[in-house]
């Protein structure tokens, strides 16, 4: 199965032509992200501050992103705005009234409100994340509240706020705020588009972080065998992450997995042992006995993919310490045979060698996935 384009959608703000947008492409691309910009000319300042001239620019790119949609055949893009573009990028969002869904934001000298409702729009999903990059000096984003306000508003009808400069008022998980000294070009400055594009390509790994991961893996495949007492060539290992509203394999990173059809896994929370291992936080042990799987079962569609030969698996959550949330879930599973410790998920046996497979695990994963989550790169690990 070919897998969909992840769109990200630039857009730039007013009187420029968006060079930056261009300078972007190639960090883009190289993370296997696929570029489209909204190029809707130069927009006078005038023009801004006329309600008829915003609302018409807003909804020829609202139709232009929709449109992008279909034919890409996407549920989602991801967007990169800057000044005005911020306020275009949400205003259509909350016009479309959860039909449209954009994955990953990057807003950079932002005249969102400050007060936006972030909260609700992670929680419905139209939004997955949002990475808020201010600059401290940024005048532009002060103006622009400016205008907002009485008796100015009573003309312009603008709804602005100064969120390039200063961060929003609510905080969530998934809503990352940074900011840099500068003004308000600076905050989209080309030495930050690399940052940009690891963010939006989450949750695949960039190769140096994925190299990681992939070590880890390799060393809990042994150390499994080892706990378990099997043999290493019956263990495999995968990591699943959420995109596009379901649990998938992380590309790249697994470890004696062969079996083709799994790679296409779409795994919904509370589904199998990885679905219900994200939801609840907890470690999840499941068995095959005969042609029946133990705990929260798969949908046929899924449970067909599985390798025939799997016997069992323990699916292990990885929770962000920063964030307070799951963010992974690592599988050990295995062939042929069940282990004489997984025989009875719920004997003490079965407890005490997850417990021994779970430690440390928030050292072995954590800091990789919540550094490819903000964006960074190894170099900023806390060891």
């Amino acid at each position: 199965m070919r897998p969909r384009p992840r769109v990200v959608v630039t857009i730039h703000g007013i009187r420029t032509h968006g060079r930056w947008q261009k300078e972007i492409t190639p960090y883009l691309a190289r993370h296997r992200l696929v570029p489209y910009h909204i190029d809707y000319g130069w927009f006078h300042v005038f023009r801004f501050l006329s309600p008829w001239w915003r609302k018409k620019q807003i909804q020829k790119v609202r139709a232009e992103l929709r449109s992008l949609l279909e034919k890409a055949g996407t549920p989602r893009v991801s967007i990169v705005a800057h000044s005005f573009g911020t306020l275009i990028a949400m205003e259509c969002l909350q016009a479309d009234n959860g039909d449209l869904r954009y994955d990953r934001i990057v807003l950079t000298g932002s005249i969102v409100p400050r007060d936006f409702d972030w909260k609700s729009v992670l929680a419905k999903k139209w939004v997955i994340a949002v990475r808020n990059e201010r600059a401290t000096a940024d005048w532009v984003v002060r103006t622009a509240l400016l205008a907002s306000r009485r008796p100015l508003r009573w003309f312009t009808r603008l709804k602005a706020g100064d969120s390039g400069r200063q961060p929003f008022t609510q905080s969530a998980p998934a809503l990352l705020d940074d900011w840099i000294a500068g003004d308000h070009s600076e905050a989209h400055n080309p030495f930050r588009f690399e940052r940009w594009a690891r963010f939006m390509a989450y949750p695949e790994l960039p190769d140096d972080l994925l190299s990681k991961v992939v070590a880890e893996l390799q060393a809990l495949r042994q150390e499994a065998a080892k706990v378990l007492d099997v043999d290493p060539e019956l263990v495999r290992v995968n990591l699943f992450a959420p995109l596009d509203g379901a649990l998938r394999i992380v590309r790249g990173a697994t470890d004696n997995m062969q079996y083709a059809p799994e790679f296409e896994m779409k795994i919904e929370e509370n589904h199998g042992a990885t679905g219900t291992a994200f939801a609840q936080g907890k470690s999840c042990v499941v068995v095959k006995k005969g042609k029946t799987w133990t705990g929260n079962t798969l949908p046929g569609t899924e449970l067909d993919k599985l390798n025939p030969r799997l016997r069992w698996a323990v699916s292990l959550p990885v929770k962000s310490q920063a964030r307070g949330v799951v963010v992974g879930v690592v599988n050990v599973d295995g062939l042929d045979n069940i282990p004489r410790l997984l025989q009875d998920p719920n004997s003490d046996d079965c407890k005490v060698a997850v417990l021994a497979l779970h430690a440390g695990m928030l050292q072995r994963f954590e800091p990789c996935l919540e550094a490819a989550f903000r964006g960074d790169g190894p170099q900023r690990i806390e060891v």
